[in-house]
């Protein structure tokens, strides 16, 4: 990427924009812009980065590396030691659940850490010898259009595509009931706790759409009741997020009170507000949350990098569901979610869905703020499930028994005659 950054100013007089980037298992490219320009400039990036990494030393300049090693050192400490609580939990979450392309900042930056500049000769032709490549082309293009471009990106890399299958990226079924992970936050000097509760669900169009509308409902009333009244935290929050696999309801507090009664407040918030989905939502509110969900998936992108930005999501996860905000806004207006529907889904899938609790809690040596008058950390019911520390928690994964892998295949393209 730094040694691209010489084509960022012709790139742009010219109205194209380009972008590279590591992701887990891979590389992606990313390039916009004018369909005349794109072919110059895909082939001008590619040739670069085939400079880069050959077997002379002088490939890699003494001055891009530092300042590769420099930034991305600094970038790899933060999240190692530096990162918010919040942040700490998502990221040992994914350590917990996913397979085959996550892995412990703190390994990372060891590994990094041994790095050398003598050691990235050749790894420019290793990566590209042993690649598979797939591309997703928006726009003004024909299929014959976006052929060509693909061909010549393929041809300036000399991409061989000799495997037979993609590496495995897996991620885990929760285990049924409830889990708390209790963890010790890696940033000694934050004064903060915090909470993260997931949910998880099937990843279904039906199951996504009642997530969706559930955190319609309850999201404004989690902030206003655990933020604004309780003032729990400056960071509260909920919100539906959809992974490879699966959909989770996720809720956040980030918190200077003793995090065990922040998660009890949580919990109190939706042992009531649960129980008044299923008898006491109002019909009135429930359409306006049902039409508020449907105005936003119904909402056109601005401009094709918004379009883009919609579906490279599956592109990237390889589920090819380019139709899935279309037959989730199906769904939504067949009458199939009704308030009472909604009450059955959460006396059922909800009241019965895996939860996980990861709970980071700060080291600094501060007290925590003082509970309110009168109020009390409740005992954990016998039947919660409870992991203490980072090494019991990746102890404990072993018991994950169902794994569902992301598509691997690859199928050969031929083109018509």
């Amino acid at each position: 990427q730094e040694a691209l950054s010489e084509y960022a100013y012709d790139a742009e007089i010219a109205s194209c924009s380009y972008h590279l980037e590591a992701a887990d298992g891979g590389i992606i490219l990313m390039a916009g812009g004018f369909h005349d320009k794109l072919g110059v400039l895909i082939q001008a990036v590619a040739r670069k980065m085939l400079e880069i990494g050959t077997s002379s030393l002088d490939s890699v300049p003494e001055n891009f590396y530092r300042i590769v090693v420099d930034r991305l050192g600094d970038a790899l400490r933060n999240q190692a030691y530096h990162s918010q609580p919040l942040q700490q939990a998502s990221q040992r979450f994914s350590e917990l659940t996913k397979r085959g392309g996550n892995f412990p900042p703190e390994e990372l930056l060891e590994n990094f850490e041994s790095l050398s500049r003598e050691g990235i000769r050749n790894i420019v032709s290793e990566i590209f010898s042993s690649c598979h490549g797939e591309a997703l082309v928006m726009g003004n293009q024909t299929p014959e259009d976006a052929q060509k471009l693909v061909q010549e990106l393929e041809d300036t890399l000399g991409l061989k595509c000799p495997l037979k299958e993609l590496p495995a990226f897996e991620e885990a079924e929760l285990l049924p009931g409830a889990t708390l992970w209790s963890l010790e936050s890696t940033d000694k000097d934050d004064p903060n706790h915090a909470v993260v509760l997931r949910w998880q669900f099937g990843r279904g169009v039906e199951e996504a759409c009642f997530v969706m509308v559930l955190n319609k409902i309850l999201s404004s009333k989690f902030f206003d009741l655990l933020r604004t009244q309780q003032q729990l935290g400056y960071i509260v929050g909920m919100g539906a997020s959809p992974s490879n696999h699966f959909t989770y309801l996720v809720a956040q507090v980030q918190t200077e009170f003793p995090p065990d009664y922040a998660r009890s407040r949580m919990d109190a918030f939706f042992a009531e507000n649960f129980a008044w989905l299923e008898e006491g939502l109002e019909e009135e509110e429930f359409q306006r949350c049902l039409q508020g969900v449907l105005s936003e998936l119904k909402m056109k992108p601005k401009n094709l990098s918004e379009e883009f930005n919609r579906v490279q999501g599956v592109f990237q996860k390889r589920s090819y569901e380019f139709d899935r905000r279309d037959r989730k806004i199906a769904f939504l207006e067949s009458g199939a979610v009704s308030r009472a529907s909604l009450g059955d889904f959460v006396k059922g899938p909800v009241r019965t869905a895996p939860k996980l609790y990861v709970q980071v809690r700060k080291v600094l040596d501060k007290e925590d703020k003082p509970l309110p008058e009168g109020a009390v950390v409740p005992e954990d019911p016998p039947e919660l499930r409870h992991w203490r520390g980072y090494a019991e928690g990746i102890r404990e994964r072993s018991m994950l028994r169902t794994w569902h892998c992301m598509n691997t295949k690859i199928e050969a393209f031929e083109s018509e005659a």
